[in-house]
């Protein structure tokens, strides 16, 4: 059985691209569920920082978690 309690990364990339989806026109139709893993929201979060003029909290909170996905990545 798969462990569905989620990190605190994926806790926190869930709630920004949620908000940010709630604020902004979202043209592409993305879509997140509870269920949606750590790369659905990256790809949220990735297209809403091309597409949109986020103001620069929101984009530095898109960006510190892009850091913390790499340095998982570069972990592994």
């Amino acid at each position: 059985m798969a462990d569905l309690k989620k990190t605190e990364l994926e806790k926190r990339a869930f709630k920004t691209a949620k908000t940010l989806l709630e604020k902004y026109p979202n043209p592409d139709n993305l879509k997140l569920e509870e269920i949606s893993d750590l790369d659905d929201s990256y790809t949220v979060l990735i297209t809403l920082l091309y597409t949109e003029k986020l103001d620069e909290k929101e984009q530095l909170g898109i960006v510190s978690i892009i850091d913390e996905m790499k340095l998982l990545d570069e972990n592994r």
